[in-house]
């Protein structure tokens, strides 16, 4: 297919340009952190009494700085992607995923407005599938944790100690991932310190049951008695709250399943009407540029239209 001269002029104008700056700050940004971590790997790298003196001259800003990260990384570390090259890793991925996605449309359909759209729209898609690790690790983890929750309630009945009902709770969990998460406490807690490791684990996984969990452990020991009554009530409110979810679960799905009905319903009334008008449609809407760039945008918009709906009827675990 024949590009028309405005089509160069604007592919070498908006998209070259673009590809170039993001990519260029991608590598800057990748450069500037190698360095940052060569200076502090040398830092380390001095006797212990050089370390001591320079955090003692750290001021509250810089350690404000280093315990921060991007939003980006945690969304990440959520996903269980915790190299440290796991951003720009994921910022490539995205570009280029859209870059392609682009072009190959603008093969298809010859058009510069669909392939910039495109190119925009699909840098997004990795996001999306990160967010669906982070919700189905979130679910996991989740279900992982009422399980130790009520084997420690129930062994704390009994007369165990919390200590040793919530080691043995995480070795025979069936969850290799809470597993993996909570065997940080087995192996750090004596040496950093409960709290300490509570902090590692809460940037592993994002899940508010493990933050309330968390509470009522430090409340519990802060008031120094037994609290396997409080543990008691928060098994009861999280399996309650598993109850309900599933309640509205199975009535969101309703709305779903009538909203693909109505695509099918829309689809079948389009080959039907193609077959009376004897392919009219298809050579309008595949065969012709103007054609294609509307049913571009007719497939953005239905998929749009399934994401807030999928939005709108999602529930957090």
């Amino acid at each position: 297919m024949d590009i028309n001269y405005e089509d160069k002029i604007l592919l070498f104008i908006i998209i070259i340009p673009f590809i170039v700056v993001l990519l260029s700050y991608t590598l800057f940004q990748f450069y500037e952190d190698t360095i940052r971590r060569r200076k502090m790997i040398e830092v380390l790298s001095d006797d212990a009494d050089k370390i001591i003196e320079i955090k003692k001259k750290k001021t509250k800003k810089d350690k404000k700085d280093k315990n921060e990260i991007s939003f980006l990384q945690q969304k990440l570390n959520y996903g269980g992607f915790t190299s440290i090259y796991a951003e720009y890793i994921f910022i490539v991925i995205s570009i280029a995923f859209g870059i392609l996605v682009g072009l190959f449309l603008f093969i298809v359909m010859n058009s510069l407005i669909a392939s910039i759209i495109s190119i925009f729209i699909f840098a997004l898609f990795p996001y999306l599938v990160l967010s669906k690790i982070i919700a189905n690790r979130q679910e996991e983890f989740n279900f992982g944790l009422k399980s130790i929750i009520d084997k420690v309630t129930s062994m704390m009945k009994s007369g165990v100690g919390f200590e040793q009902a919530f080691k043995k709770s995480i070795l025979t969990s069936k969850s290799k991932f809470t597993r993996d998460v909570f065997g940080l406490y087995i192996k750090e807690k004596d040496i950093i310190g409960e709290d300490k490791v509570f902090e590692k684990i809460f940037k592993l996984v994002e899940s508010k049951e493990l933050r309330i969990f968390y509470l009522v452990i430090s409340i519990g020991r802060q008031s120094g008695g037994k609290f396997s009554n409080t543990l008691e009530t928060l098994r009861k409110t999280l399996h309650d709250q598993g109850t309900i979810k599933q309640e509205i679960v199975s009535s969101t799905k309703e709305i779903k399943i009538g909203t693909y009905m109505i695509i099918g319903l829309t689809v079948g009334m389009y080959m039907m009407m193609d077959n009376v008008f004897k392919g009219a449609l298809d050579e309008h809407f595949f065969g012709s540029s103007e054609g294609k760039l509307q049913m571009f945008f007719i497939v953005i918009w239905v998929s749009f239209g399934l994401f807030i709906n999928n939005m709108m009827t999602k529930i957090k675990a």
